[in-house]
């Protein structure tokens, strides 16, 4: 069964926003756009928790990948499940720092309320790693 058209323009939307992010940050990170100061909008805290998560070095690229990968994930209904269970992590971090280290919970519930409302039109999509049983059981 396919979506109704309501949450197909969700998904998409949501899809296309993750996948341009993680395109604009590969084209920055290989100096073909230039590099946003992002710093400039947040607080200390959160600049400090962002500052050390790119210097770890890995950080950042494994980010953009997650962000390509379930933006593109999200364009096809099959999929939509898989950019779900990619983005969760990052999401959950994402609406940590908003709201933790941060004042712009707005931000972090627009965010994540996406992702929320799609994980529940998917969960059956989920069922089966709960009623999970080994071979011989």
């Amino acid at each position: 069964m396919k979506d109704p058209i309501v949450w197909r323009v969700i998904r998409w939307a949501y899809g296309a926003y993750f996948f341009w992010l993680g395109a604009s940050s590969v084209l920055q990170l290989l100096g073909v756009l230039p590099d946003v100061d992002w710093h400039i909008y947040m607080s200390p805290a959160s600049s400090a928790f962002f500052t050390a998560l790119e210097k770890t070095g890995f950080v950042v690229p494994l980010l953009v990948v997650v962000w390509l990968g379930s933006g593109l994930a999200f364009l096809f209904y099959r999929t939509a499940p898989l950019g779900v269970v990619l983005l969760a992590p990052v999401m959950i971090n994402i609406v940590l720092a908003d709201t933790l280290l941060d004042t712009v919970w707005f931000w972090a519930l627009v965010n994540a309320a996406p992702l929320v409302a799609l994980a529940w039109h998917f969960r059956s999509a989920y069922r089966p790693l709960w009623n999970y049983s080994p071979p011989g059981t």
